[in-house]
């Protein structure tokens, strides 16, 4: 059997030790592995910047995803929100449940010293991704786990994890399960680990330090909603993999560097169309780019370093003078979004196509008023990184995208890698693809992450906004 392996050595205390770690991602480019060596735990959720206002609510010829995943179903009609472009900004809408997680812990009956956490040790661990042969795996379900799960964990279709093991459609999961599968991909397995709670914990504040979910942390150790007791004990199912990233490398803080300090640990379960997302990162304000609906700004680390990158590179290059507006990307928790079929795993955001200089940014968008140099340098730049899957854009306004990719000088083989047009609209070739609905904004989908051991690829032939 070939395979490709991340091979990752831990040695690491539970307040944040030592770690050292191989990665062998042969898919990342050079710069960005580097950005995301960099990343840190900070959680860069700020106040609002001016100017942004909340809301309620691979390509054949570019790098094909993997998966194994059904066809999703078409868009629709295709029509989605649009970007507001006003200066009005409101606070979020308050979520109880979010306040529930981030309450400190309640202080103990009986006073006393707390016992502190002892060091965690975890088993050296390989992340084989299959190449050759596909060896069958027995894995255990843990209490909050669900069939669909395990079967992205393993990169295998829900469908084909249960005709393995002859479940049901109405077959339901429950921890102890035992289930065999054909693996693509072969994480470590979750250990569970005990962990006593700390004077100012929260439910959120452990799960993010520890990189696991905050709400399949509250699952597995009762499901009422309650708040935290200094002192109690909670079971962690801990993804090896997920951990040793959060508390690896660790590099001096620089509150100047925007990439530094978008923390690690979340990242996408499931497909964009059907998922969620763990621990979500916002989107941090940045010169060149606002975020214009911030309740759902949030994304995979690996997403949100991607798209950051990518933005900085394109104000300091492109010579476009105004702010970007970005849409939406996914809630914190991922999961349905209104207006959007995906956008449920914090790897697809909207960008609104950038204006001509002589047209008011707040002018509603039109085929002639956009600036398809802009644009194009925009997709460049998104494009440079290695990480994008696919772009969605409408049809009729990749023609003139073309031409002025010619007038910028790319050649031919760039304009073919990168724009569907001349080929037809049902094409499955080109970085930019057409989606209906699609014509005031582009609809980026960023790659899986290396270490995101549940996320599942799109379709970029049926998967549109």
């Amino acid at each position: 059997m070939s395979s490709v392996v991340v091979a990752l050595v831990i040695a690491l205390a539970a307040g944040g030790g030592v770690a050292t770690a191989l990665f062998v991602v042969p898919r990342a480019s050079q710069a960005l592995q580097a950005v995301t060596a960099r990343t840190l735990q900070a959680d860069p959720e700020e106040p609002a910047a001016p100017g942004e206002e909340p809301t309620a609510a691979g390509p054949s010829e570019a790098g094909a995803p993997t998966g194994g995943e059904p066809e999703a179903p078409t868009e629709g009609d295709g029509s989605e929100p649009e970007i507001p472009v006003g200066d009005d900004e409101e606070p979020e809408p308050v979520d109880p449940d979010d306040e529930l997680e981030r309450a400190p812990a309640l202080d103990a009956p009986s006073p006393g010293k707390v016992p502190t956490n002892p060091p965690l040790q975890l088993d050296d661990v390989e992340i084989e991704i299959v190449e050759g042969t596909r060896p069958w795996v027995i894995h255990r379900l843990t209490p909050f786990e669900t069939f669909d799960q395990v079967a992205h964990r393993y990169d295998v279709t829900p469908e084909a994890l249960r005709t393995w093991n002859g479940l049901g459609p109405d077959a339901k999961a429950a921890g102890g399960m035992r289930v065999k599968l054909q693996a693509r991909r072969v994480p470590p397995p979750r250990q569970e680990v005990q962990y006593t709670v700390q004077p100012g914990d929260t439910w959120w504040s452990i799960a993010v330090a520890h990189g696991i979910d905050s709400r399949e942390l509250r699952a597995a150790n009762g499901t009422a909603p309650r708040r935290l007791t200094v002192g109690e004990t909670l079971d962690l199912w801990i993804d090896p993999a997920v951990h040793h990233w959060v508390h690896s490398d660790r590099a001096a803080l620089d509150d100047e560097d925007v990439l530094t300090n978008i923390r690690r640990g979340a990242v996408g379960v499931g497909p964009p169309w059907d998922g969620r997302l763990m621990n979500g990162v916002q989107i941090p304000a940045g010169e060149g780019w606002r975020r214009k609906l911030r309740p759902s700004s949030y994304g995979t680390t690996h997403a949100v370093v991607t798209l950051v990158a990518a933005l900085q590179a394109f104000h300091a290059s492109s010579g476009y003078e105004r702010a970007l507006l970005l849409g939406s990307m996914s809630r914190r928790h991922g999961g349905p979004l209104s207006g959007h079929r995906s956008h449920q795993t914090g790897r697809d955001l909207d960008i609104r196509l950038p204006l001509s200089a002589d047209n008011p940014p707040w002018f509603p968008i039109k085929p002639w008023r956009v600036d398809y140099e802009a644009l194009w340098r925009l997709l460049e730049a998104l494009a440079d990184t290695g990480e994008i899957e696919i772009v969605f854009l409408d049809y009729e306004l990749q023609k003139p995208l073309y031409k002025a990719a010619t007038s910028l000088g790319a050649d031919e083989d760039t304009r073919r890698r990168m724009i569907q047009w001349p080929r037809g609209r049902a094409a499955h070739s080109g970085l930019v693809r057409h989606e209906s609905g699609h014509g005031e904004h582009i609809h980026v989908r960023f790659r899986c992450g290396p270490l995101e051991t549940e996320c599942v690829a799109g379709n970029p032939s049926t998967d549109g906004g």
